[in-house]
């Protein structure tokens, strides 16, 4: 399976941050930093690659335990059909604890308004702590000015991007936060959701790979 989906990144272009969120097989990437892509080819590797895994995974894999209490992000905006195939994915068995969040571009200082299972705990925080609020406040004293930086401006470009930065949990402990941020499209096109993902690593420094907490 880790051969069939590496291959199939290859046959697109370069892959995505997303992917190695998605896939955590070893991955040996030619440079430190993501090849510069649109944001449409970004889409298509990783929907390409998750279209074919899951059905591998159907295929092979036994159902787990999914808890009917986990929680799931529903859209209330429609979503173009390569981003839905991405929620119902992270929404999926098998997926429920990866870190993620969503955010809302339209409303004042782009506030979370999910945050899964996984999100609250890796950080501490309950769903309620965190919800309503902007992701800045996982940064502390020792956070990188440079890298919420590089956030900001990818949030008012509306382009991915990824960024190591140092983050806090809420019983003040730091970790090495291997974070990819992502826009989402309505069907028009339209930034309408930005998802974040979060991964601890075990050192800063660009080109590493995360350990994968799905």
């Amino acid at each position: 399976l880790a051969q069939n989906a590496t291959s199939n990144i290859h046959a697109y272009c370069k892959p995505s941050p997303l992917y190695f969120i998605l896939y955590p097989y070893p991955y040996s990437h030619p440079h430190p930093h993501p090849h510069p892509m649109t944001i449409m080819s970004m889409k298509e590797t990783l929907m390409a690659s998750i279209i074919d895994t899951l059905s591998a995974l159907s295929s092979q894999q036994p159902p787990s335990s999914f808890s009917s209490t986990t929680r799931t992000f529903t859209p209330s905006k429609d979503l173009c059909e390569k981003d839905y195939v991405l929620i119902d994915m992270l929404n999926s068995q098998e997926h429920e604890d990866i870190s993620f969040c969503i955010c809302d571009p339209s409303l004042s200082d782009v506030p979370i308004i999910f945050a899964s299972d996984g999100f609250c705990n890796f950080t501490g925080y309950t769903s309620e702590e965190i919800e309503g609020r902007n992701c800045r406040f996982l940064q502390g004293p020792d956070t990188a000015k440079d890298d919420v930086d590089q956030i900001r401006q990818a949030i008012k470009n509306e382009t991915p991007t990824s960024v190591n930065l140092l983050n806090y949990r809420k019983d003040g402990s730091t970790f090495i936060n291997e974070f990819f941020l992502s826009p989402l499209h309505s069907p028009d096109g339209k930034v309408i959701y930005f998802i974040g993902v979060q991964c601890s690593v075990p050192e800063q420094g660009p080109g590493q790979m995360p350990a994968n907490p799905g």
